[in-house]
């Protein structure tokens, strides 16, 4: 095996570091060559160095490789970069001549970012109409149609999130089989694992009390969510190690089958009026003094791990005076991201905002939700704090921003929350925020009138 054959041999098994060592070792000796040049911004892209996956594919095009690969590697690596027009206009080479079911896969990417539900839905199914494994297409399709509400087709494509590399987790604790229904299997005890983001935990777990109804249940979460969870299930098993590679518990208990949290949509939210919207979790309210006044609870900056998705949803708390600016109110402070700065930017503005630190900061959520009990109201961008408090049933006013994910979709009420109330930003540049905070503090100073007329 030469060279070239090892490093791409080492590429496929995703051994990056190794792989590009000797990609750069032949570059070094073949420095014009196109296809080497294309290949390792390939790796670069996959590694998440964009800006060296995009050098490398520029470079390979000006040096005449106007391939279809190439050209859906430079439109995810623009994609990844925020610049969507760059990104599509190298998508839509990518498709021109006899476009593979791959390249009609990565495409279709880019239109779940952009609310654009029907084009990604045409471009998946157009890609596996030719190839009907491949799993990124399914996953994309599954995320179009949960944000369109066809929620009994949505939750079969997100199955294929568990076969698509680095999406979904299976994670087999026990050599049990995956639970198939309360229809085939019921009576059994189930062992429920939660997956991906603690927001998608608090949410998926609404779907717990109907698994209760027909089975026993062993649950493994996030081990800030344990005390939770153990507050408002008592009876359950639970475990927060559900990021332990290895468990001692797991032959503590008679398992017959497994299932991640998120699988239970395909059983249990097959339609629109299959979601309750209630409350389900419960916690105790911190006992604070709150001198007569109505407390707020407010986030201003979203998490996550891709950097345009926290600009994407957050609003600068300089913008959110209008709130702000609502008398009879005590604000708290719920922005558990390093808020410091803004703090005291507001305390000198003459916006004093309460901190609570060792409730918000806590390792053990248990803690927050204590805090958002004690709240009358919480006002949020889109982040967990909001799938908290509408899982706690605490009124929430949530301002997403024009393109959300598919878990406020793209009209309508929230699905999963009775207490949430959405307010959708009417653009996707940043001033769109403006309308929306307005509204927001027009409907708070509405709300706390209301208030002091009834107690009059």
């Amino acid at each position: 095996m030469d060279l070239w054959e090892q490093a791409c041999a080492l590429h496929l098994e995703r051994k990056f570091d190794e792989a590009e060592r000797i990609y750069v070792q032949l570059l070094e000796q073949n420095y014009d060559n196109a296809g080497l040049m294309a290949t390792l911004g390939s790796l670069y892209v996959q590694t998440g160095k964009i800006g060296l996956g995009i050098h490398f594919l520029e470079t390979a095009v000006k040096n005449g490789m106007k391939q279809t690969d190439v050209f859906t590697n430079l439109g995810l690596a623009y994609k990844y970069a925020g610049q969507l027009k760059k990104s599509r206009d190298y998508f839509d080479e990518s498709i021109k001549d006899n476009p593979s079911p791959e390249a009609l896969t990565n495409y279709s990417g880019l239109f779940i970012e952009s609310g654009q539900n029907e084009k990604c839905i045409d471009l998946c199914e157009r890609a596996l109409k030719e190839n009907p494994e491949i799993p990124i297409a399914h996953w994309d399709l599954g995320l179009s149609l949960l944000n369109e509400g066809i929620w009994d087709r949505a939750w079969d494509e997100y199955e294929w999130g568990l076969k698509a590399n680095g999406i979904r987790e299976d994670r087999a604790v026990l050599d049990v089989p995956i639970w198939d229904g309360p229809v085939k299997s019921p009576g059994k005890t189930v062992l429920v694992y939660g997956e991906q983001g603690l927001g998608d935990e608090i949410m998926f777990t609404s779907m717990l009390p109907d698994l209760l109804k027909t089975n026993e249940v062993v649950y493994e979460c996030h081990k800030r969510l344990e005390t939770l969870f153990k507050h408002s299930f008592p009876g359950v098993p639970i475990y927060g190690t559900r990021e332990d590679r290895e468990v001692a518990w797991a032959y503590n208990h008679k398992i017959d089958y497994r299932i991640p949290i998120g699988s239970l949509g395909q059983f249990y939210r097959r339609s629109r009026s299959a979601f309750p919207g209630t409350r389900y979790l419960k916690a105790d309210s911190v006992d604070l003094p709150k001198k007569d006044k109505f407390r707020v609870g407010i986030s201003w900056t979203g998490g996550g791990a891709k950097q345009g998705r926290v600009i994407k949803r957050s609003i600068p708390l300089s913008w959110w005076k209008p709130i702000l600016n609502v008398s009879d109110i005590e604000f708290v402070s719920l922005q558990y991201t390093d808020c410091k700065d803004d703090l005291d930017l507001m305390d000198q503005l003459g916006y004093p905002i309460k901190r609570m630190d060792e409730y918000v900061k806590a390792e053990d959520y248990y803690e927050t939700a204590r805090l958002v009990q004690s709240c009358d109201l919480v006002i949020s961008v889109a982040t967990t704090l909001y799938h908290l408090a509408g899982a706690l049933g605490v009124p929430a006013w949530v301002m997403v921003p024009h393109y959300p994910s598919w878990r406020e979709a793209n009209s309508g009420g929230h699905p999963w929350y009775r207490s949430v109330r959405l307010y959708r930003s009417p653009g996707v540049e940043p001033e769109a925020w403006r309308p929306v905070i307005d509204r927001v503090g027009y409907d708070l100073g509405e709300l706390v009138n209301q208030k002091a007329r009834r107690i009059a």
